[in-house]
């Protein structure tokens, strides 16, 4: 038996995770030099062009899945408005 915390991972774990991700679409885009972009709220979703990949079809499952699961709560940020007056 396991325990459940041991599922988790760390702050350290997250950020070599991070950067493994990144590395991996930076070494994707130096060879396709364009990606497929995905982003409202505070998510973001990036895809390198593939041939064996529908970027519509991934962009579309992929909005049905978090409306799914988080309802309209998906386009909320956890940016503050802007505040004060502006200068121009």
């Amino acid at each position: 038996m396991t325990d459940s915390s041991s599922d988790k991972l760390s702050n350290a774990e997250m950020m070599m995770a991070q950067d493994l991700m990144e590395s991996k679409i930076a070494e994707a885009k130096a060879h396709a030099k364009m990606t497929h972009l995905l982003m409202f709220g505070n998510f973001r979703m990036e895809l390198v062009p593939s041939k064996d990949m529908d970027i519509e079809a991934v962009f579309r499952n992929t909005l049905e899945f978090l409306h799914e699961k988080y309802g309209e709560g998906i386009l909320k940020t956890d940016m503050p408005g802007p505040t004060g007056t502006m200068h121009g």
